[in-house]
């Protein structure tokens, strides 16, 4: 898939130098504590680390996929501004401190690298509640939790979706 066809994608970023899409793992957003939202991004891209690269034709899990990547962002508050993102197991966690972490899946779905150490940003840029239409960018960089000189980074970073409104019954 080209890079210049993941604009239909709810997330977007060069990660590592490298075009990076993806969609929802969970096929929405999670509204919680009624003004927080919590997403779980999944891909098919290929992932260097990856014993194997996957077969078969790249979606960007819109549909059923095999993930290769999945990466969290929760405590997001659901209103224009700039954000810090920490790790997610920071005790020092503030009520505005988004948290993040990014993991690589390889053959049988055995977990081969799980990015914890979360440093940067994010920037609700527009949010309408009326329309549910939410829009952002986020610069993140991932450490190795195992101390190793590895990490990920997502730079240029966008997310354009909308949520679904809750039925009231």
């Amino acid at each position: 898939m080209c890079a210049s066809c993941s604009t239909s994608f709810p997330v977007r970023a060069s990660l590592n130098r490298s075009a990076w899409f993806a969609s929802f793992s969970n096929g929405s957003p999670n509204v919680y504590d009624g003004n927080k939202l919590g997403l779980i991004f999944s891909t098919d891209l290929p992932h260097p680390e990856l014993a194997k690269k996957p077969t078969g034709r790249i979606t960007g899990c819109k549909a059923q996929c095999v993930q290769t990547q999945t990466l969290l962002i929760g405590n997001i508050p659901l209103q224009a501004g700039r954000y810090l993102v920490s790790s997610s197991n920071s005790d020092s966690l503030g009520s505005t401190t988004i948290v993040s972490s990014y993991l690589a899946t390889g053959i049988e779905r055995i977990k081969t690298r799980v990015y914890k150490q979360a440093k940067g940003w994010l920037q609700v840029t527009c949010y309408d509640s009326a329309t549910g239409s939410f829009k952002g960018r986020f610069d993140i960089r991932f450490q190795d939790d195992h101390g190793g000189s590895r990490s990920v980074h997502f730079r240029r970073g966008k997310l354009n979706f909308s949520l679904k409104k809750k039925q009231t019954t």
